[in-house]
C-alpha cells in the first residue's frame, strides 16, 4: 500500500467515522462546523474552523465574514458556544439533550446589542432542520415582567404606552437562561420610575433536557 492511498483510506475512514456517530457523543463546536448557512451564511466553514483552530491554541483572533465585519469566538465548551458576530451582534448556540442522550436540540440566541440588546432564539435539530421553537421555550413578552401584585389596569396602562419592547436572552451558567427587559435603558428616568415599582429586572429560566422552563417549575 503506498502512502498516498494510506492517507485516502485513512480520510475516508475519518468522514464515516464523523457521519455515523451518534448526535448525543458530538460537541457544538461540531455543529458550528457543520452549520450550512441559515446562521452563519456571511462566516465560511473553513474560518469557523480557523476560529477554533486559534481559540483551542489560547488565542483569541478577529477573523473577517463575508462582509469585512470582524468576529471573533468569546468561550466554547462542550455544550455552548458564544461570539461576537459583527461589532453590534452576539451569538450563542446551546446543545439541549434529554436525559439518556436522546433528541437533541440546538438552540441558538442572536442578540443585537445596540443601542438596547435584544434578542431572538431559534431551534434546529442535529441536521440543522428548524424546528417549532414554542415546543421547548415560551419566550417572555414584557407582561411576564410584572409583579403579579400589579393592578390588570395599571399593566395595561404602562404596556400600552411603550413604543416597543426589547429583551434580551442570555444562556448563564450550566443549565440556565436569563431575560432582562431594557427598559431602563431606552426610557426616560421619569418614564421609567413609573414601571419600576411594578416590575422585575429579570426572569430566569432552568434547562431541563431539551426543554427550557421558568425556574422553580
Amino acid at each position: 500500500m503506498t502512502i498516498h492511498r494510506h492517507h485516502i483510506l485513512l480520510t475516508a475512514a475519518l468522514i464515516v467515522a464523523v457521519l455515523t456517530t451518534p448526535a448525543q457523543a458530538r460537541t457544538i463546536r461540531d455543529f458550528f462546523a457543520s452549520e450550512p448557512g441559515h446562521i452563519f451564511a456571511l462566516l465560511p466553514s473553513n474560518t469557523r474552523l480557523d476560529l477554533l483552530d486559534y481559540y483551542d491554541s489560547g488565542q483569541i483572533v478577529e477573523a473577517q465574514n463575508n462582509l469585512g465585519d470582524d468576529t471573533s469566538l468569546i468561550s466554547v465548551s462542550d455544550t455552548l458556544l458564544a461570539m461576537n458576530t459583527s461589532e453590534s451582534k452576539m451569538l450563542q448556540m446551546r446543545l439541549l439533550t434529554r436525559q439518556g442522550g436522546r433528541d437533541t436540540v440546538i438552540a441558538v440566541i442572536e442578540t443585537v446589542k445596540t443601542p438596547v440588546p435584544d434578542s431572538r432564539i431559534t431551534f434546529y435539530d442535529t441536521q440543522w432542520r428548524p424546528l417549532p421553537a414554542s415546543r421547548y421555550f415560551k419566550a417572555p413578552g414584557i407582561d411576564d415582567f410584572f409583579l403579579r401584585t400589579t393592578p390588570r389596569a395599571t399593566r395595561q396602562e404602562l404596556v400600552r404606552s411603550l413604543p416597543f419592547a426589547l429583551i434580551e436572552l442570555q444562556f448563564e451558567g450550566k443549565d440556565r437562561l436569563t431575560a432582562r427587559h431594557g427598559l431602563e435603558k431606552f426610557l426616560s428616568k421619569e418614564e421609567f420610575g413609573k414601571f419600576r415599582p411594578h416590575m422585575v429586572d429579570s426572569l430566569v429560566y432552568q434547562i431541563n433536557g431539551n426543554k427550557i422552563k421558568p425556574a422553580g417549575q
